[in-house]
């Protein structure tokens, strides 16, 4: 109970302060900090995507070369555990000096640099690093809290005289040899890699693909224009909050790929058109679909995933039917609107991780669907008019909590690749055996307690994955023999 008032009466002074709290990983305890607690209060999962934010990373790094200076005597890896509140400040940081690249060295044999004063260190991390964060707004996350890890590398203040001349030499000879090279490389395979090189190169007809990726930008550069024949445009991990793209003047575009900028849902705008196909839009800010996508006429590809989709509605894919693959991976959804349906082209569905306990019954009107992925959920039926989707040849339905199929599942002929692993099956599924086509098969980690003899009646089987069933014993080829012989007589490659 003490500790919980503790942690409660700092969570309060938070509020009042305005610096955050930072503390060395070694003592989190002592200063009555509970991460379990933060963990709930500011959500236990990163919501910005894969990788940090370049902004956020310099901002850190600088932070840390300001509080540490000359005291940074070899090289010096930080992780830092980062807690926003929905203003986008740091609220705590929890960091830990990694040692582990010293003693990667020392089992490498190579000497390895003389071990930190971690004590010394942490003091004047804890006593400097606040001020130096206290203005700091992660944009990412205004309004909303959350929390992610920062990895910072800290150079040495004074490395030795000797080694910069040697790669200064080395980088001259570098340049020397590769003088102009790049533009020249630019142009032969028409990709563009950096805001200098768009901007200085010359020929802009040949180029075909514009990269500007990791480059801080907070808007999209208004280069991109003087390439009439671009093709593909990435823009990834950037701080770019309002795209607005006349599509009218890059006419061939035909993939758009903004991930791991700060979009959300009214941050896109797109003009009408007919050349767009592929638009990925994964690692934002977004809730819900934008209304911008609906301006891309012949769009076929559309990637959502690893934002917080919180807000579907069936209104959310109205217009979208000439879309074939849609992704929500990792897009916090609890429960998909039946509005679904309405996307009549959809090929993939891709609903990994997500909350899911259900999929709508409408879910079958999608005939056209090839490709359904509902692993890592909390699914305990399938959709009981599954069978509808005859056009299906792969589900992937692992990490859920199946312990059935829905009879209709017998109809789908042209399914050839079915994994219902980590489920809790007791009972064969008796409907697989009517799928003729089905080529691969996996139902590892269910709950069989004797060899599921029904798979032998499987006809077009090929590879069976069985790891994890508490049939499985010590003694299991000798007890089952007879069931493995005939699999290896077909040709049936298993894994157990």
């Amino acid at each position: 109970m003490r500790i919980f008032i503790i942690f409660t009466l700092s969570l309060l002074s938070i509020s009042l302060a305005a610096q955050p709290v930072v503390v060395s990983k070694a003592d989190v305890a002592k200063k009555g900090i509970v991460e379990k607690e933060l963990d709930k209060t500011y959500g236990s999962i990163p919501e910005v995507g894969n990788e940090i934010p370049l902004s956020m990373s310099t901002r850190f790094n600088a932070a840390y070369n300001s509080v540490l200076g000359s005291d940074i005597r070899v090289k010096t890896y930080i992780l830092t555990q980062v807690y926003f509140n929905d203003k986008g400040k740091v609220d705590y940081c929890i960091y830990k000096v990694d040692e582990t690249m010293r003693m990667v060295m020392n089992q490498t044999g190579k000497p390895a640099p003389p071990k930190q004063n971690l004590d010394s260190l942490s003091k004047v991390i804890d006593s400097g690093l606040p001020a130096k964060l206290a203005d700091y707004v992660s944009r990412r996350h205004v309004g909303r809290k959350g929390q992610l890890s920062v990895y910072t590398v800290l150079e040495v203040s004074k490395p030795d005289p000797k080694e910069v001349a040697r790669q200064d030499s080395l980088m001259k000879k570098f340049m020397a040899e590769n003088k102009g090279s790049e533009h020249k490389v630019v142009v032969r395979d028409s990709v563009i890699k950096s805001l200098e090189g768009a901007l200085a190169i010359k020929d802009s007809l040949k180029v075909k693909e514009l990269i500007i990726e990791k480059a801080m930008l907070e808007a999209v550069p208004g280069v991109i224009y003087r390439f009439p024949n671009l093709e593909m445009l990435s823009l990834s991990d950037n701080d770019i909050e309002q795209v607005d793209i006349d599509l009218s003047r890059l006419p061939k575009l035909n993939h758009l790929k903004l991930t791991g900028n700060i979009l959300r849902n009214d941050g896109l705008k797109l003009t009408s058109n007919k050349t767009l196909k592929l638009l990925n839009l994964q690692s934002n800010q977004l809730t819900d679909i934008p209304d911008a996508v609906r301006n891309c006429k012949k769009l076929e590809t559309l990637w959502l995933g690893r934002n917080s989709i919180t807000g579907l509605t069936n209104r959310s894919f109205r217009k979208l039917k000439q879309v074939k693959d849609i992704n929500f991976y990792k897009s916090q959804i609890a429960a998909l609107p039946a509005g679904i349906k309405k996307m009549k082209g959809l090929q993939v569905l891709d609903l990994y991780y997500n909350n899911l306990t259900v999929l709508p019954n409408s879910i079958s009107k999608l005939k056209r669907l090839t490709h359904l992925a509902v692993a890592h959920n909390e699914l305990t039926d399938l959709p009981a008019k599954i069978g509808k989707m005859k056009n299906m040849n792969t589900l992937f339905a692992h990490h859920n909590r199946l312990s059935k199929l829905p009879g209709s599942i017998v109809k789908m002929k042209n399914l050839q690749v079915v994994d219902l692993g980590y489920n809790w099956f007791t009972n064969f599924p008796q409907q697989l055996t009517a799928l003729d086509n089905l080529q691969e098969l996996d139902l590892s980690a269910n709950n069989f307690t004797e060899f599921p003899t029904q798979i032998l009646a499987i006809k077009q089987l090929d590879k069976l994955h069985l790891r994890g069933n508490p049939f499985l014993t010590e003694d299991r080829e000798t007890r089952y023999d007879k069931q493995f012989s005939l699999l290896k007589s077909k040709n049936i490659e298993v894994f157990y």
